[in-house]
């Protein structure tokens, strides 16, 4: 089973990010509009984002599945966990949790209060591709304006150098506001034996405080040798409290 470090990490970079799947285009779109008075807007709705991000509880509702060669589904990973922001991390309480439909859910508690000393590692984190520290490690383009709402653009970005916490993608904003609507990333620098991971989020449930992720979507594959799986996994945020 999954541990709860690992959780904790792939939804909140997720949920500050996101994961060679890109948001869906809009159809009948056209060229987009000037990056240089949208940055500005971007740069500052990121800001609220993660500073919400930081201080936000609410419920996940996972399910990943793994899948052999031949298509044949392996495993499957469901549950529900309440993660509650505390310091500089999330405390997970797991409401449930299954795997190919064993209830598992008494050990995954015992795993969660193992992890809770545990310190996040400054290596791990992963910002907002818009954020003002991060944008000198990006080159961004406009793409296409949603000619049923112009102020609907798309936004291209691609690291400079690439890392592990830095990717490539696009993102679909709010010209008016700067606000994030939809996102799809892969990362810049593969991990040992994956060969294709991708995530896409959306930004759908209103906040006081803004947009929060509300679904994230990812779908990956790798291996080595003989062994070779390939996995898909959503996971829906609802249920969000800021203090």
């Amino acid at each position: 089973m999954s541990t709860f470090r690992g959780l904790e990490r792939g939804l909140l970079a997720g949920a500050a990010l996101a994961m060679a799947v890109l948001s869906p285009a809009a159809p009948h779109a056209e060229a987009g509009i000037p990056l240089g008075p949208l940055m500005p807007k971007l740069q500052a709705s990121s800001a609220r984002f993660e500073a919400m991000l930081e201080k936000a509880s609410f419920t996940v509702a996972l399910r990943v599945e793994s899948f052999d060669r031949a298509g044949k589904v392996r495993e499957v990973k469901d549950g529900a966990f309440r993660l509650r922001a505390a310091g500089l991390r999330h405390r997970v309480e797991v409401l449930r949790y299954s795997e190919n439909g064993r209830d598992l859910t008494a050990e995954a508690r015992a795993k969660a209060r193992e992890s809770e000393g545990e310190k996040p590692d400054p290596d791990d984190q992963v910002h907002m591709p818009f954020l003002a520290s991060e944008v000198s490690k990006y080159v961004f383009r406009t793409g296409e304006t949603d000619v049923r709402d112009r102020a609907r653009v798309r936004i291209y970005f691609r690291a400079k150098k690439p890392a592990r916490t830095l990717f490539d993608g696009s993102a679909w904003v709010d010209s008016r506001t700067g606000e994030v609507l939809s996102m799809g990333v892969s990362p810049s620098k593969r991990a040992l034996f994956v060969d294709r991971l991708g995530i896409t989020l959306e930004f759908g449930v209103p906040t006081k405080e803004g947009p929060a992720v509300s679904r994230i979507d990812f779908d990956g594959e790798g291996g080595f040798w003989f062994f070779h799986e390939r996995f898909h996994g959503s996971a829906l945020l609802s249920e969000y409290a800021i203090p």
